[in-house]
């Protein structure tokens, strides 16, 4: 679970700090930089598992232009910080499995534009840290208020140095590996083109490991609904991608494996349902497999008993089927990230997909079963709808579906480079705890006011929603 990210030198930040909640909306106008938000995390996921070069390729936009461009230049280096709550039990590819003593994680990386040879540049990683986030200093755990079979199942803190450093040693920079129930290693940093915890791999060392499972899972849902609507290979995998191509397979998987003699379709029941709470008209959902050409297929049949193929469905419909889906999975963990949540949902029925979607997110102040066990779930969505904003505030004007920031760009004025350049702010709307727990040191872009939240509602009729709760 992602719960403090800090940006500074991509596009349009500068100097970013954010708390994140395990259900955060941001809301704000288009172009407004909510989207670079997404691309960070995504930078961040790409990281913890390709070189840099393949992670920079696989973004919006050139390499060149993720570095900040203000009117002094573009700026040299991008630099990341990423807490984390990590799965307290990790396992790796080969079945082994660990148990960790500390599940707060800290993850610092710094990206560098170097001239290797006039004329060839090339982006490598200049810095690189892991280090624990101790008891004392874990506001995120004061502000989520825990429930104690939550702290006792997943917040450890048994950890004071780190894990990773970056040293400047005689034989010059290195990153060195701290010992983590294995020897640690040592790896120069003077030219490296991959992270470090691209490199871990297995559970030798686990909580290096564990945080690179954590960020590898961490998710952009940029649903085709091209893609969503046509038949899928019965070869396809099973865990829905990042376009939702591959969607009628995994809700045969999810049929497959949740079916029984009382409820043939398994799960796919539940979704049913759910879907026809937000867009009325819908009896049933099946997937199956088509014999004769070897895919799967989607199928809703609506109250009248008509059925109807994916290949007719609404945009919207199948939008809101694949989060259904990927909510009710098993197999999911981490962070999802997903744009306009609103589209394909009639306003009056916002409010209730906000909720459906809170209810289906990691709550540390709920109990904790008796196993011990918490999937970490979160979601990081972004709106422009005041609609969306309206559905997650009470009549105070405080937050109580998640976590809000406003997404807005301000000017700042540099006297030391004489220019004026132009970033993107995110500030929370104030939680009541919040004024006890963070200061201005923690929130730097301040928060938002009421009166810019009122600001914002005003504009709810034009969307055709119900009015301020």
């Amino acid at each position: 679970m992602l719960t403090r990210l800090e940006v500074d030198g991509f596009k349009s930040f500068e100097h970013l700090t954010i708390d994140l909640a395990p259900l955060t909306v941001i809301v704000g106008n288009n172009a407004a930089g909510k989207s670079n938000l997404f691309d960070v995390i995504q930078l961040l996921a790409n990281l913890a598992t390709r070189d840099v070069a393949e992670a920079l390729k696989d973004m919006r936009g050139e390499p060149l232009e993720l570095f900040r461009q203000t009117a002094g230049g573009r700026s040299r280096q991008i630099t990341l910080a990423a807490e984390v709550l990590v799965d307290p039990l990790t396992r790796d590819p080969w079945g082994s499995e660990v148990r960790l003593t500390h599940t707060r994680l800290r993850y610092e990386v710094t990206l560098e534009r170097r001239t290797l040879k006039p004329g060839i540049e090339r982006v490598q990683v200049a810095r690189e840290m892991v280090s624990p986030i101790m008891r004392k200093e874990d506001r995120w755990a004061q502000w989520m208020q825990p429930s104690k079979t939550f702290r006792a199942a997943s917040l450890k803190y048994t950890r004071q140095k780190p894990w990773l450093t970056t040293e400047d040693r005689p034989e010059g920079l290195t990153f060195s590996v701290h010992q983590d129930g294995k020897q640690g290693r040592n790896r120069p940093a003077s030219a490296a083109e991959a992270t470090v915890l691209s490199s871990i791999t297995n559970a030798e060392f686990p909580h290096l490991f564990a945080l690179r499972e954590e960020m590898r899972h961490w998710r952009l849902l940029q649903l085709d609904p091209a893609l969503l609507r046509k038949p899928v290979p019965a070869t396809a995998a099973d865990v829905l991608t990042a376009d939702g191509s591959n969607l009628a397979a995994v809700l045969a998987r999810l049929k497959i494996e949740t079916a029984t003699d009382i409820r043939p379709s398994g799960i796919l029941t539940d979704i049913a349902v759910e879907l026809n709470n937000l867009i009325p008209g819908i009896s049933r959902l099946d997937a199956q497999l088509h014999e004769a050409s070897r895919e799967y297929r989607i199928e809703l049949t609506m109250r009248d008993g008509l059925p109807f193929s994916s290949r007719v469905i609404s945009d919207g419909t199948l939008r809101v089927l694949a989060l259904l889906t990927l909510l009710h999975d098993p197999r999911q963990r981490g962070l999802i990230c997903f744009e306009e949540p609103e589209n394909g949902v009639h306003p009056a029925r916002i409010k209730q997909l906000i909720q459906r979607l809170r209810d289906l997110v990691t709550h540390p102040q709920e109990s904790v079963e008796d196993d011990g066990t918490v999937p970490l779930t979160q979601l990081l969505l972004n709106s422009h709808s005041p609609v969306v904003l309206s559905a997650l505030i009470d009549k105070d004007l405080s937050p109580v579906q998640g976590s809000i920031l406003f997404a807005d760009t301000a000017t700042v004025s540099d006297p030391e480079k004489k220019e004026q350049r132009r970033r993107t702010r995110l500030r929370p709307v104030r939680f009541k705890i919040q004024s006890s727990l963070f200061g201005d040191d923690d929130v730097p872009q301040g928060f938002v006011s009421n009166f810019e939240v009122e600001r914002v509602l005003q504009t709810v009729s034009t969307e055709g929603g119900d009015t301020c709760p």
